[in-house]
């Protein structure tokens, strides 16, 4: 495509600047029902946001085609949005960094693979899984590929261009024991290789989730030891990561506010955003134009950096860090790439020897609902299993955990070895807390 004719309209309408980002997506998606094609849908995508400056204020912009009205259409709503804007804000765009870091993580080798391959491989799953135990009953198979290119340019020359793939299988089963009780296991096994998935692999985890969770029941309800499953970890690590954004501290919403450089949580933490990272999640510039580059966030406890997009770095007046992403408004928001929690030595076996007697979280529910970003109290649902005599015992549901992420985060006592990278981009380990509320019976 070419672009050269946007920044010839904005000069033409008087502009001082324009920025562009255009996304171009493809995807394809099925999903099984008994063996057969429940839905199949293959799409293509394009959208473009652009903003621009005009009497010294932002105007925006979003469109999702490009033909030859688009050029005139984009400029003229940027300008008629400045012209309405009454915001204070320093109307800056972004020249460009010094120095990008460039990685090729898209593999275009899944192209070659037919989708009969793709199907014939579900249905080898579904049959897999149906065979593996009389208890399971029902079964979901879906798969999706998604790629995308990102482009980002301006009117001081900036051009910049990312790529990514991504592949998904999502597999699920449904299962009921003698009283009738119905739980359901799954796994989302991602890859921007196709020959990296492991049929075998991902039914085996899937029926011994699905199957351990039989005949569970609400434990007692007081304080245990505690072991949180990755993903759990992940998933509050997400609203941990909210109170670090320099846009919350300036909306004072954070809890860490005036924080940096003191201990905010045990000093077996070490939080990292690692956007350089050779994986599908990979970004070499956010949204407008800002180089990235990995960061220690916490280091071993200690609060080492904030977040910043270009607006609020130039209200602190310190260098951006990379962390500027826009929402569908067009507008830069303070966002993260690739968060990491780095590893302990002890494996999630070893984590169970030492907890002896406690209780291992392995879902939660109900997140945006039950816990507040901003004090960081929660009380979720949840499920899992005891810990007894030093392994993973009696299966554990309908209860709820409670306390403050804040304080959480100061009673972790390890972090366990069994890193992965998960389908949200966090690459996160269990963790071993020296206690946790429990609501049982």
């Amino acid at each position: 495509m070419k672009y050269d004719i946007y920044f010839q309209e904005a000069k033409k309408i008087g502009l001082e600047a324009l920025e562009l980002a255009s996304t171009s997506a493809s995807s394809l998606s099925f999903s099984l029902f008994h063996g057969e094609i429940e839905n199949y849908t293959v799409a293509k995508s394009f959208s473009l946001t652009a903003r621009g400056i005009y009497h010294g204020k932002f105007g925006y912009a979003v469109s999702e085609k490009n033909d030859n009205t688009t050029p005139k259409y984009i400029v003229e709503q940027i300008k008629e949005n400045a012209l309405v804007n009454e915001t204070k804000e320093s109307a800056e765009i972004f020249k460009g960094s010094q120095k990008y870091t460039n990685k090729n993580v898209y593999d275009s080798s899944y192209l070659k693979i037919p989708v009969e391959h793709k199907i014939a491989l579900a249905k080898e799953m579904e049959k897999a899984l149906r065979e593996a135990d009389k208890r399971i009953y029902e079964v979901e198979i879906s798969y999706s590929e998604e790629e995308e290119e990102i482009r980002l340019m301006n009117s001081y020359g900036l051009n910049l261009k990312s790529k990514t793939n991504i592949l998904y299988y999502y597999v699920s089963a449904v299962a009921t024991d003698e009283n009738e009780e119905t739980k359901t296991g799954y796994k989302i096994s991602f890859s921007n290789n196709f020959e990296t998935f492991n049929p075998k692999a991902i039914v085996n985890e899937v029926v011994e989730k699905t199957i351990s969770q039989l005949n569970g029941k609400p434990c007692k309800s007081k304080k245990y030891k505690a072991i949180l499953d990755k993903s759990v970890t992940a998933s509050l690590l997400n609203f941990f990561l909210q109170s670090v954004s320099s846009e919350a501290i300036h909306k004072n919403s954070s809890m860490l506010a005036g924080k940096l450089n003191t201990l905010v949580a045990s000093k077996k933490i070490t939080l990292e955003e690692r956007p350089l990272s050779k994986n599908m999640f990979f970004r070499g510039f956010d949204d407008e134009g800002v180089a990235t580059f990995n960061k220690k966030i916490i280091d071993k406890g200690v609060l080492k950096t904030y977040l910043y997009d270009l607006k609020n770095a130039r209200m602190d007046k310190v260098e951006p860090t990379g962390n500027g992403y826009k929402g569908s408004d067009g507008k830069a928001h303070v966002s993260y790439v690739n968060p990491y929690l780095k590893p302990g030595k002890n494996s999630l076996e070893q984590l169970f020897e030492m907890v002896n007697e406690g209780i291992y979280i392995t879902t939660v529910q109900g997140l945006h609902a039950g816990i507040n970003a901003q004090s960081g109290n929660f009380s979720l649902q949840a499920a899992g299993y005891l810990i007894e005599n030093g392994k993973r015992g009696q299966a554990v549901t309908l209860i709820t955990i409670a306390g403050n992420l804040f304080e959480m985060l100061k009673d972790v006592k390890e972090v366990g070895s069994d890193s992965e990278l998960l389908s949200n981009g966090f690459t996160c380990s269990s963790i071993y807390l020296k206690n946790l509320a429990v609501s049982g019976n």
